[in-house]
């Protein structure tokens, strides 16, 4: 086991120990929020054939620069019907947005452009140019062309490409199933009146709503209490997940149990404790076969400590393409406290300033407690190990949280 390791080596441990998830098929209603198991080759050439862009007039461009011009109709071509007759020189018909063109026709007279001149026949006041409002087949997509990559969330566009290109249903990575486990005896439910000494289990409820928000299945939240039997119990339940995911338990109190329990049943732990606040005590290990991440008990530790160890733990288990998010530079505007031999992941509001700049301020107390920290902020700024201080106008790195709907 290792300990006190540098942030950037306790992911690369766990993104190497992690495994993808097994291969399912969906139907394509089931599929938005999956993530794709093969690479989507575009079956038809998009659109199959040549189309209008407009209600108007198939012509022969040749036939209209010289305007006005009076043409005679010689049919008409809705959408979803193929033409009867090409469009012989000197003529021209009428056609619906998205039909065939004609054979014959290179251009489309939108109607703006054209008035009525009695009997079959149009009055064309405006030249197109050869090829305007003429959608060429494959202008979009052509046979064979790769469209979407494996490893891609399907997304509402994406649904719309699948179907498109025929795709009743896609080969998605099964979302791995997560165990979130609370740990203390001071823990009651959300929906209990608090005694003396208590506080209600957010931790299990947060974490279970990120793991959702990941991409995963969150089980039903379970809570152990600080009594080794209890917690056994617990861990012997959870082991039908494909990870569990502990809240508290892992430190170095007389009842912190959680990691001697894991201990005895035979994890194999392969760090305790890393170079990042909050977060310290975070432990990884694995225990018959299932990843097992122990996350502090403050709550902004196991929020953190989620988004930077197990979110992209759970990218890699859904095998997708990103697996960390994006960071961007911006300019500190406020000082921020720092440690300078620990990796921190400062809660901060980040926004453009008149510069054309990013500028992000942290969202004020950082303490380890203060929930409401995560819940101001719309990023999370990363502040080196080897950094001393954070002072006003340093260049700093943010990730944008992604229920701030921005990255």
């Amino acid at each position: 086991m290792q300990t006190f390791i540098s942030f950037e080596e306790a992911r690369r441990i766990e993104l190497a120990t992690v495994a993808e998830q097994p291969v399912e098929h969906v139907s394509l209603d089931e599929a938005q929020g999956r993530t794709l198991a093969a690479a989507i080759d575009s079956r038809d050439t998009i659109p199959p054939f040549d189309n209008s862009a407009m209600d108007g007039y198939a012509v022969r461009a040749a036939d209209v620069q010289d305007v006005p011009v009076t043409l005679p109709v010689a049919g008409q071509v809705p959408a979803g019907m193929s033409p009867e007759r090409a469009v012989a020189p000197g003529s021209c018909v009428q056609i619906m947005t998205g039909a065939p063109v004609p054979e014959g026709a290179d251009a489309v007279v939108p109607v703006e452009w054209t008035e009525q001149a009695g009997g079959d026949r149009v009055r064309v006041r405006r030249a197109p140019e050869t090829g305007q409002y003429v959608r060429p087949a494959g202008q979009d997509v052509q046979v064979g062309e790769r469209v979407i990559d494996v490893g891609q969330v399907v997304t509402p566009p994406v649904v719309g490409m699948l179907a498109t290109l025929g795709y009743a249903e896609v080969a998605v990575r099964v979302p791995p199933r997560i165990a979130v486990i609370a740990t203390g005896d001071e823990l009651v439910e959300v929906d209990r009146a608090l005694g003396p000494g208590q506080i209600r289990n957010s931790n299990g409820h947060a974490l279970a709503a990120q793991v959702r928000s990941a991409g995963a299945e969150a089980l039903p939240p379970l809570l152990a209490r600080d009594d080794k039997a209890d917690i056994r119990r617990i861990i012997e339940e959870a082991l039908s997940a494909d990870a569990l995911l502990f809240s508290g338990g892992v430190s170095v109190g007389e009842y912190d149990l959680v990691k001697q329990v894991l201990d005895a049943m035979g994890m194999e732990l392969y760090f305790w404790k890393v170079r990042q606040r909050p977060g310290k005590p975070l432990a990884f290990g694995v225990l018959q076969g299932k990843p097992v991440f122990g996350l502090p008990g403050n709550p902004v530790s196991s929020a953190m400590c989620f988004e930077q160890h197990v979110r992209p733990a759970l990218a890699t288990m859904l095998g997708r393409q990103r697996v960390l998010r994006p960071r961007h530079p911006a300019i500190l505007d406020v000082p921020s406290p720092k440690v300078e031999n620990l990796h921190h992941f400062a809660r901060g509001v980040a926004a453009f300033a008149d510069d054309g700049r990013l500028h992000v301020r942290d969202t004020g107390p950082q303490a380890s407690n203060l929930y409401s920290s995560v819940v101001r902020a719309n990023c999370i700024i990363h502040l080196p190990d080897g950094l001393a201080e954070a002072e006003p106008g340093l260049k700093v790195e943010i990730e944008w949280l992604d229920w701030a709907g921005i990255g």
